[in-house]
């Protein structure tokens, strides 16, 4: 409830977006949590683009669209593709406080022993001992663009082979969105993969995990536009059925959606799915959401995997 309220207030204000991303990440240094869940999930996404995707990473240009505020992804991708990293940020400069350990992160990850190697290893490595992050980034040549607007993102076309993001496209308007897929189809190369994770869930259930992970589509639209409609607080209120026909009409064809589920908090496939719990009781939903797919009322994020034909 405070997490909200602090939203509600500052997301209305002229400068409050701002000021709570400076306390969130100067003062509290959230950014270091980031890197350190990076750590963690990364090597699970290279497993995925390999098993599932058939995608080798060595070689590969990579596209990271809402890097974070560390250059953890410009160290990461270099390391695991020896290809200068594609960043993409909305107004998020790089933090340099956070440098060490986004070195530590990408140096510790669990990866396969035949991914990267020494020489990058001792490139990486280096980098702890710079002053900036920009300087880290020019020593692995990640290219970082600022201020980046959904509908025109500054890559060439057919440029890309892997385009990636984690919990950013929720906070996008419908059709912000599909101006963003669309961009993303025009970047990939013919067989280029799209991988994006959406996080379906209310964003103050990662505050409070009592409630229920999809409160906010017991909001009717007045309701909901005037408590969450700003920075801090929107969520486009997509379902997975609803985010994958979009893929589809930006002309992707899919690979694979991997459900993450309540309470085992791990990613699984649709039959699997059917037996986690709901986000919200069908009853307590706003009447525009009351025929939502069963599955997509047990998802909690999805993990989208699309295709440029």
């Amino acid at each position: 409830m405070a997490k909200g309220a602090l939203h509600l207030g500052l997301g209305h204000l002229p400068g409050g977006p701002a000021f709570y991303q400076h306390i969130a990440w100067q003062l509290l240094g959230t950014q270091a949590t980031h890197v350190d869940k990076l750590a963690r999930v990364t090597p699970g996404y290279c497993r995925v683009w390999d098993r599932v995707c058939g995608l080798r990473l060595e070689g590969t240009d990579l596209w990271i669209h809402d890097a974070g505020g560390t250059p953890f992804w410009a160290l990461a991708g270099h390391l695991l593709t020896g290809r200068p990293v594609q960043l993409t940020n909305a107004g998020v400069p790089m933090l340099d406080r956070h440098l060490p350990r986004a070195v530590q992160g990408v140096l510790g990850m669990d990866l396969a022993r035949d991914v990267g190697n020494p020489q990058r290893r001792a490139t990486i490595s280096a980098c702890r001992w710079l002053e900036s992050s920009v300087e880290a980034l020019d020593r692995v040549q990640a290219q970082l663009h600022l201020d980046v607007l959904p509908r025109a993102i500054p890559l060439a076309d057919a440029s890309i082979d892997l385009a990636h993001s984690g919990g950013a496209l929720e906070h996008l308007e419908p059709s912000d969105l599909d101006g963003f897929l669309a961009e993303c189809h025009r970047v990939l190369r013919p067989g280029g993969v799209a991988s994006h994770i959406f996080d379906h869930r209310d964003h103050l259930h990662h505050a409070d995990r009592t409630l229920p992970f999809l409160a906010h589509l017991g909001l009717r639209e007045p309701a909901y536009r005037a408590l969450r409609g700003h920075s801090l607080g929107y969520h486009s209120r997509l379902s997975p059925t609803q985010v994958a026909a979009r893929f589809e009409a930006a002309g992707f064809e899919p690979i694979a959606r991997r459900r993450l589920v309540i309470p085992a908090r791990r990613y699984v496939e649709d039959p699997v799915a059917q037996a986690a719990e709901p986000g919200l009781p069908r009853w307590l939903l706003a009447r525009r959401f009351r025929d939502m797919d069963d599955l997509d009322l047990r998802t909690a994020a999805c993990h989208y995997l699309y295709r440029r034909g």
